[in-house]
């Protein structure tokens, strides 16, 4: 009898588990429960898009290649990201990706917030991201020294994907300038800016005469980069190399007059004035032409004109995409991050934004568009000779001394040969107070 009991509840058991394991309904569906009661990957992604255009179709994009993560956006300006980010600390919480401009990277790196990628996938990115955009996502850091200098027989890692890369150029308006007033050298430029601005203005800047990002094609028609040749020398920035004089005594004696007059390093609302249809030429980065569009301007664009006769040179910059060192969810994100260099992301980043993805340009040419874009094809061609804006944590306290030195020469006639080392203690204060 027990027996028997027994039989009948280990039948009963059987029966149980298959009816758990499955459910057939009457039109032959078999629903498998274990599968359906399985919750996607939650991925916590921080992008700066405003609007959301360029996130409404990434997203949808990458959750069909990658079944089983869905993605959740927050807008965050990539200046904030970092900083947020380091209110959660080692706690897991936060974004599991998030983006910023690739000057924050050591920053963010010494913060302990950026999760070194995989060699694999730095290997793939190789043959797809263009060269001056991986030597900006890449770096030789070690963490028990806190230095970002390669040593013997260390080898770089790569803590970001490029998403973006830019540089400025200078933009004209079609219907105030002719094909042939388009200048090669600053020499004839500004000659001619000279001869217009007994009326009005030729030549202006989307930021203002002070910003040493917008100025680096200055300097380095001079022989100047700061940090040095390498761009990584943190003991001494070189504000007072005599190549920084000389090109703020051409700035002060050549540039000045034509561009502000008489006025302090802002005092021309260039964009406004652009979009206007009011001024000729504007010295401004890709991330203006959509609102040029906007304004309806027949606009192109041209490199930037020799200086003397030397060849000018831009900061390359970057916006780039890292996943979080503590985010629990760090597989699925890797995927991610990896998705935005895709051919598909690239399309759709230049579609939306208008933005030029950081890929090679053989990848580059064949995105829609793309390769008939004559502003954006300036654009890489004056990438050819950039040079990555300097990475390492430095750079910080390099802006702030650089833009102040110019405004003091600038707004309040001062001496420009102390005015390179006031600079170059400020940087230093700043660099010392902070390590």
């Amino acid at each position: 009898m027990k027996k028997w009991f027994t039989f009948l509840f280990l039948t009963i058991g059987v029966f149980v588990l298959i009816g758990c394991g499955a459910k057939e309904y009457t039109t032959g569906e078999i629903i498998e429960f274990d599968k359906t009661q399985v919750k996607d990957t939650i991925l916590t992604v921080w992008m700066d898009d405003t609007d959301g255009v360029y996130m409404d179709e990434i997203i949808p994009a990458f959750e069909a290649a990658n079944p089983g993560i869905t993605v959740e956006f927050q807008h965050m300006a990539t200046v904030d990201a970092r900083e947020k980010l380091k209110t959660f600390g080692q706690s897991g919480y936060g974004a599991d990706v998030f983006q910023f401009p690739h000057d924050h990277m050591a920053q963010a790196i010494l913060d302990d917030l950026v999760y070194v990628l995989p060699d694999e996938l730095m290997t793939r990115l190789e043959s797809r991201v263009q060269t001056v955009a991986m030597d900006i996502a890449t770096s030789c850091y070690d963490a028990s020294t806190g230095s970002f200098e390669c040593a013997a027989g260390s080898s770089k890692k790569l803590f970001a994907v490029p998403i973006s890369i830019e540089s400025v150029t200078i933009f004209y308006n079609k219907a105030l300038v002719s094909s042939d007033m388009l200048p090669t050298s600053f020499e004839d430029f500004l000659a001619d800016a000279a001869a217009y601005t007994a009326n009005d203005r030729y030549f202006g800047t989307s930021s203002h005469w002070a910003d040493a990002y917008f100025l680096q094609f200055i300097y380095s028609a001079f022989g100047w980069t700061p940090f040095g040749e390498n761009l990584n020398d943190a003991t001494e920035v070189g504000f007072e190399d005599q190549a920084v004089v000389d090109a703020l005594n051409w700035m002060m004696t050549n540039l000045k007059p034509v561009v502000t007059g008489n006025g302090n390093h802002d005092s021309v609302a260039a964009t406004s004035l652009f979009e206007e249809g009011k001024l000729p030429f504007i010295l401004a980065g890709p991330w203006q032409i959509n609102t040029f569009r906007d304004a309806d301007i027949d606009f192109g664009s041209i490199t930037i004109p020799t200086i003397n006769g030397q060849e000018t040179s831009t900061f390359a910059g970057a916006q780039m995409a890292a996943v979080y060192k503590y985010s629990e969810n760090k597989e699925a994100a890797i995927k991610f991050v990896e998705f935005l260099a895709s051919d598909e992301a690239a399309e759709i980043l230049y579609r939306t934004s208008g933005d030029c993805p950081a890929l090679t340009s053989e990848i580059l040419s064949t995105i829609p568009g793309l390769k008939d874009d004559e502003v954006m094809q300036v654009m890489l061609k004056q990438l050819e000779t950039s040079v990555p804006m300097p990475t390492i944590p430095e750079v910080t306290y390099y802006w702030g001394p650089a833009e102040t030195m110019v405004k003091s020469i600038w707004n309040s006639q001062g001496v420009i040969t102390d005015a390179v080392k006031t600079a170059e203690k400020s940087y230093k204060a700043a660099r010392d107070l902070a390590s």
